[in-house]
């Protein structure tokens, strides 16, 4: 049974006849994408002999072993042919930019899944540098631990520095976590501004954008706890 991050993910695959899923872990993503008909086939890569092994016991375990291939692998590098869909999940967000900015023209088109807990506005970055746009952006909550969850097509996106910051197509979530992600995000930007409103010398730059950041993160909540039914 997948955790609310892997089920938020796999609601966001885009059905193909081949997915991949990089850096697999324990193929509980993958593996429920398969048995649930998203995907006739898949990748599953990781760069741990050790967690492909993991992968391998799972899929044998389910019975879907001749509808995967694994691959010990860097990256994108896994990727040998045009997916529909490519998923990269459990990693911070620093770590997902760097494998799409080096294996992007392996990606050929394929949707993007993408699960971020740290680093978030580098994964924004990065889909604008490389030609994506982002569909859907949807928060989740999982054992305390806030997590964005992104779907990114190819296409044409600019996003002010405030939006690669805090997000854009966050704040159309309908999801009902998006009101208790954003204090959660609200509460951090506050403790960062005490940390540096106390410094024997304030950075006055830093303090301005994180009460910008604040007040859109405000304005993000107010509107989402209007919503709310």
């Amino acid at each position: 049974m997948l955790d609310e991050r892997l089920t938020l993910a796999a609601s966001l695959y885009e059905p193909c006849s081949l997915g991949a899923d990089i850096g697999t872990d324990h193929a509980l993503l993958p593996c429920q994408l398969l048995e649930q008909g998203v995907c006739e086939r898949m990748i599953l890569s990781d760069l741990s002999p050790k967690a492909l092994a993991h992968a391998e016991a799972e899929v044998e375990r389910r019975g879907l072993r001749d509808r995967v291939t694994l691959r010990c692998a860097s990256g994108l590098a896994a990727l040998d042919a045009a997916c529909g869909c490519v998923s990269i999940t459990g990693m911070g967000g620093r770590t997902i930019a760097e494998i799409l900015d080096r294996g992007r023209d392996r990606l050929q088109g394929a949707a993007l899944v993408l699960c971020a807990h740290t680093e978030r506005p580098e994964v924004r970055a990065c889909l604008e540098r490389i030609g994506y746009r982002i569909e859907r952006e949807e928060p989740c909550m999982t054992n305390g631990h806030a997590y964005i969850v992104w779907r990114a097509v190819p296409g044409k996106m600019r996003l002010s520095a405030m939006e690669r910051l805090c997000g854009r197509e966050l704040f159309d979530s309908a999801s009902p976590m998006l009101a208790p992600f954003l204090h959660q995000q609200i509460e951090t930007v506050e403790r960062r501004l005490d940390g540096l409103t106390r410094a024997r010398v304030p950075d006055r730059e830093a303090i301005a954008l994180a009460l910008a950041v604040r007040e859109t993160l405000q304005r993000g909540s107010e509107k989402a706890l209007h919503e709310d039914p």
